[in-house]
């Protein structure tokens, strides 16, 4: 059945531009349940499989929904097709990754990555501890796929990625699509009288085995390791070592219930609602002497060590905690503030005094985030500044008590303002703010930035920044 669920273009493809959509096998998901994996890859239509999979294409934009579709059968025996944007309150997107190339490559990724977390890697026992990195773009592009997506969660309805021309995400080969969606079952659980969903921050459960002496969950180590930076360490950040851990991602794994099942024993036995990522692309044919193709930088994360800039391969913690703030603090000094200095583009392939250009910029937050910002260490000048909205309604897209939405920085052509440029190994700052008047676990501050690099058809910089 899901073969069924695909919507393309049908202009042929050297025409300007063309938008496609493409949907992933089924996710079932029942309330308060997790599903946090890759899914199986789904081929695309045979026409316009055949049309991409000798060619490289120039991405300039994409969006993603979670979804439900119905099909239903008329007296006359016809077929009609429904389709629903999935509100948060129903399936919380904490967030997606999405893979397209081709079909060896696509299985080759899917294969390593059973029954693996999607970013630690596999379940670590401790006799045979060692780190398990993610894919990383080298990887990916020797391995027949890209990837793209980054960490957007709740906010991708309302969360824009474009680009402007001649820049351009570029793919080969593309004949598969396979998506990572970490997805929570919402719906029927939420405690109304508090201001936001409880479930969305993934709680510990009484059903998650902490095992402090072995240092695991569940039996595993976690994944990713502690790995918190010096800030953070020094504030005793309850979300950096596993004796303080109440709640996050590493207890957001796949099929895990975030509620007390002793408690809510009936959850497991409710039925699952069906779900799909929708991925909506629009993309050109790409014109090597046009197109600038764009890159995933590796900056920015609050929570990474500084070791992490040397090895860009460790990480960092990914998330922390925000503490309430003291009894009696007025509501405008409830403001929780991480900071972090990070090279802006430093990989293990990348020449560090190599000119790159930032393209696109924007934020990753959860609930209770403020803002967070990109400060040029050297200069103190403000680059980027993302501020999230927060949903008022119950339409898809405008949920309230839910971030639904946060705005880019978008560099190029006029009118608009000329991409900064930098070298690798620029320090870049970032500041991230959250509102403390009360708790939230395993929150995140990331940036994800596209830049390009400069070269010949750049020219000399009139400065180096």
């Amino acid at each position: 059945m899901w073969r069924t669920l695909f919507i393309a273009s049908a202009a042929a493809l050297p025409q300007e531009e063309h938008t496609i959509s493409v949907y992933s096998r089924p996710i079932r998901l029942r309330p308060s349940e997790v599903h946090n994996r890759m899914d199986a890859p789904v081929a695309l239509p045979p026409d316009l499989a055949r049309r991409l999979a000798n060619t490289t294409i120039a991405v300039s934009s994409f969006e993603v929904d979670v979804v439900e579709v119905v099909h239903a059968r008329g007296r006359d025996g016809s077929f009609s097709r429904h389709e629903r944007s999935a509100p948060l309150y129903e399936a919380y997107n904490h967030h997606f990754l999405t893979f397209l190339g081709t079909e060896e490559g696509l299985w080759r990724i899917y294969n390593h990555s059973a029954d693996m977390d999607p970013i630690g890697g596999e379940c670590v026992k401790p006799a045979h501890a060692h780190h398990v990195g993610g894919t990383n773009g080298h990887l990916a592009k020797k391995s027949g796929f890209s990837q793209f997506g980054g960490a957007s969660g709740a906010e991708f309805r309302n969360n824009p990625h474009r680009v402007p021309a001649p820049y351009a995400f570029l793919l080969s080969g593309v004949t598969h699509f396979a998506s990572v969606l970490h997805l929570i079952g919402t719906g029927g659980v939420r405690d109304h009288s508090l201001e936001h969903a409880p479930l969305l921050e993934c709680p510990c459960t009484p059903q998650r085995h902490i095992n402090l002496a072995r240092g695991t969950i569940d039996g595993c180590l976690p994944r990713p390791p502690f790995r918190c930076s010096d800030q953070l360490r020094a504030q005793g950040n309850s979300g950096c070592a596993l004796e303080t851990y109440v709640g996050g991602y590493r207890c957001c794994e796949d099929g895990a219930f975030l509620v007390d099942t002793d408690k809510m024993p009936d959850v497991v036995r409710r039925p699952a609602a069906t779900y799909h990522l929708k991925l909506t692309m629009t993309f050109r044919e790409h014109l090597p002497e046009r197109d600038i193709e764009l890159h995933p930088t590796s900056c920015c994360d609050v929570t990474e060590p500084a070791a992490a800039a040397v090895d860009s391969f460790l990480g960092g913690n990914v998330e922390y905690d925000i503490p309430q703030c003291a009894e009696g603090t007025p509501q405008h000094e409830c403001v929780h503030v991480a900071t972090n200095v990070q090279p802006l583009d430093l990989s293990a392939h990348g020449d560090p005094d190599e000119l790159v250009e930032l393209v696109h910029a924007v934020g990753h937050l959860h609930y209770g985030g403020t803002s967070i910002e990109l400060i040029d260490e050297l200069s103190g000048q403000l680059v980027c500044r993302s501020v999230p909205t927060y949903g008022t309604g119950t339409a898809a897209g405008d949920e309230a008590g839910y971030l639904v939405g946060i705005q880019p920085c978008v560099w190029g052509p006029p009118p608009l303002k000329p991409p900064p440029r930098f070298k690798r190994s620029h320090p870049m700052r970032t500041i991230a703010y959250y509102n403390s008047s009360r708790a939230h676990t395993g929150v995140m501050s990331l940036w994800l930035m596209s830049a390009a690099v400069v070269d010949e058809r750049g020219g000399a910089p009139t400065a180096v920044q």
